[in-house]
C-alpha cells in the first residue's frame, strides 16, 4: 500500500482504538477530552478521504456514545479488561489492575477487528497501559504497525523490563505538548510532538449576546482537592467580601468525593452562586463561561495533556489562572494570556486574583490576548499531515 499526503490517489485504512467512549445516559456532551480530542481528529481523517474506524469497548443500555462521534464512522466492540471501579458511574475513584481473562478476550478481538477490516495501522489513544497494549498486540503478532497518542505518563513503571519490551515493539509515539515529549524522552522513548485544536468553541455553543460588563470568577469543573477546588473556595472566601459587585461562582458536576462549604459560602455571601450539571433555568456552561472576566482552575493534578478545560476558556476570551503544573505552562501565558501560580497555594490564588481584579480593564485586555493566542497556536491546520507523515513512516511500502 502506498500513500500520498494530500492527494486522492491511495487512503490509509485506519483502526483506532478509545477505551470507553460510551459515557452515561445524559451526559452525550459532557466528554473527557480523552475522548474529544481523538474522536475530533478521526472525523478531520475521514473527511479528508481516509477510511476511519472507531474500536471501543463493549457497553450496556445505561450508556451510550458521545455526540462529538461522526455517526458515519464504523463502531467496533471488544472486551473491556480494566477494573474501572466507580469511576465510570461516578460514585468513587479508578479501580486497579485488570481481569486477565477479559484481557485475553480484549486482545483476540481487536487482533481480529484489525485483520478482518485490513487496517493500514492501528492507532491507540490513551497513556501507558494503553500503550502497553499496542506493545503487546505487536508481541503477539498483530500484522499492522500500532501508532500510539500519549495524553501523559506515569514513571518510573512497575515491571519495567517487561513494560520496557512492550513500549518498544510499539512503532511510533505521539504526543500533543512539549512536557509529555520530554518526560517520555527522559525514559528513553522517541515520541513526536502533533499540536491539535479545540472541539468545543464555547462561544459558538452559546446562544444568548454576551454580557456588555462581565463581572463573573468562575471555577468549573468536579469540586475535588485535585481540582483545586478547595483552593477556589479560600479564594472566593477571601474576595468576596471585598469585591461585592463580582459574583464569584461555581459550575460543577456530581462528584463522588466534593469538598465541603461550597454550599455554606454560598449561603454566607449573596454574590457567591453554585450550579450544578444539569443546569437548570436556561443557565448553561457556555453562558457561563463566556460571560465570565476569569477562569480559576488550580488544579493540583491534570487528567490530560494539555487539559481542555484551560484551553476552552482561554479560547472563550477569559483570561485563566492555572496550577503551574504540566503542560499548562504552553496553554497560558503568564501575565498576558492569565496567571500561572505555585501548585496547592491558595494564598498565591488568592493574590493572583486579587490583583486581576483591581484592573478590570487589563483583566478584559487580557482574555481578549488569551483567545487570539490560542487560535493562533492551538489550531488544526497541520494536525491532518502531521499525522499522515508518521502512518507513512511506519506502514510498510508507503511514500516517505
Amino acid at each position: 500500500m502506498t500513500c500520498h499526503i494530500g492527494t486522492d490517489e491511495e487512503h490509509v485504512r485506519i483502526g483506532n482504538y478509545i477505551s470507553v467512549v460510551a459515557g452515561e445516559l445524559g451526559y452525550e456532551h459532557n466528554v473527557s477530552g480523552h475522548i474529544q480530542v481523538p474522536l475530533e481528529g478521526m472525523r478531520r481523517l475521514k473527511e479528508a478521504g481516509h477510511d476511519v474506524h472507531l474500536v471501543t469497548n463493549e457497553f450496556g443500555e445505561d450508556r451510550s456514545l458521545p455526540a462529538c462521534l461522526d455517526e458515519t464512522i464504523p463502531v467496533h466492540l471488544v472486551s473491556d479488561a480494566r477494573n474501572r471501579g466507580g469511576i465510570l458511574t461516578r460514585d468513587s475513584d479508578q479501580g486497579r489492575g485488570v481481569k486477565l481473562a477479559a484481557l485475553r478476550r480484549q486482545v483476540r478481538q481487536l487482533k481480529g477487528i484489525c485483520l478482518e477490516h485490513g487496517f493500514d495501522v492501528l492507532h491507540l489513544h490513551g497513556y501507558n497501559r494503553t500503550a502497553h497494549l499496542g506493545g503487546g498486540l505487536r508481541l503477539m503478532g498483530l500484522p499492522c504497525p500500532v501508532v500510539c497518542t500519549v495524553f501523559g505518563g506515569i514513571f518510573p513503571e512497575r515491571c519495567g523490563l517487561l513494560t520496557r519490551r512492550l513500549w518498544n515493539r510499539v512503532d511510533a509515539l505521539v504526543t500533543a505538548t512539549r512536557f509529555v515529549k520530554q518526560e517520555y524522552e527522559a525514559q528513553g522513548l522517541n515520541v513526536s510532538q502533533v499540536r491539535h485544536g479545540l472541539i468545543r468553541d464555547l462561544r459558538s455553543e452559546y446562544e444568548g449576546t454576551p454580557e456588555s460588563s462581565r463581572r463573573r470568577v468562575l471555577f468549573w469543573r468536579d469540586p475535588s482537592t485535585e481540582n483545586g477546588a478547595d483552593l477556589a473556595l479560600e479564594a472566593y472566601r477571601a474576595l468576596a467580601p471585598r469585591y461585592p459587585d463580582i459574583d464569584f461562582d461555581f459550575a460543577i458536576r456530581p462528584y463522588w468525593d466534593p469538598i465541603d462549604g461550597i454550599d455554606e459560602l454560598a449561603v454566607e455571601h449573596d454574590n457567591v452562586h453554585v450550579y450544578r450539571f444539569p443546569y437548570s433555568d436556561g443557565i448553561t456552561l457556555p453562558g457561563l463561561v463566556v460571560n465570565s472576566l476569569c477562569v480559576l482552575q488550580p488544579m493540583r493534578q491534570l487528567t490530560i495533556n494539555p487539559q481542555l478545560v484551560i484551553a476552552e476558556s482561554l479560547a472563550a476570551g477569559v483570561a485563566t489562572i492555572s496550577s503551574d503544573l504540566g503542560s499548562t505552562g504552553e496553554l497560558v501565558q503568564d501575565g498576558v494570556t492569565g496567571r500561572l501560580v505555585p501548585v496547592g497555594d491558595g494564598k498565591a490564588l488568592t493574590d493572583a486574583l486579587d490583583g486581576l481584579l483591581a484592573d478590570p480593564a487589563a483583566l478584559e485586555a487580557m482574555g481578549h490576548a488569551a483567545s487570539e493566542d490560542m487560535a493562533a497556536r492551538w489550531n488544526w491546520e497541520h494536525f491532518i499531515n502531521d499525522v499522515m507523515s508518521i502512518y507513512n513512516r511506519v506502514i510498510p511500502g508507503s511514500a516517505a
